[in-house]
């Protein structure tokens, strides 16, 4: 029997992949991923099952024995497991969006510098 999982978020080669065998477990798909990233939340790992028009989200821990008592732990056709990002490349992707005082400053001073140069 074969079946789909994806793997996304901060993992090394995030795809989807198919499973040859009748089960796989979270660790094992993380693993076909390429593991985490060094920016990946390791304590919240998320699994999205959708059954009988139902969508359930499961967060687990991989650093939790508990892992191993998670509904989540042995995935299921189509599941999707996201890899959060943790604080630092969250932080990461707003340095680019105009947002950073320096910015501002810098816009501010050239404007400051154009209308010196257009007086005298």
């Amino acid at each position: 029997m074969n079946f789909k999982v994806s793997v996304l978020g901060e993992v090394n080669h995030p795809g989807s992949f198919t499973i040859t065998g009748d089960r796989v477990t979270l660790l094992e798909a993380l693993s076909m991923a390429g593991d985490l990233t060094i920016f990946g939340k390791r304590n919240r790992i998320m699994v999205i099952r959708e059954k009988d028009n139902q969508r359930n989200i499961y967060y687990t821990d991989l650093r939790s024995a508990h892992l191993f008592d998670s509904p989540a732990y042995y995935l299921e056709q189509n599941d999707i497991v996201y890899v959060e990002p943790n604080s630092v490349k969250a932080g990461q992707s707003r340095i680019n969006q105009n947002n950073s005082v320096g910015v501002w400053v810098s816009v501010l001073s050239l404007l400051t510098t154009i209308s010196v140069l257009l007086f005298k």
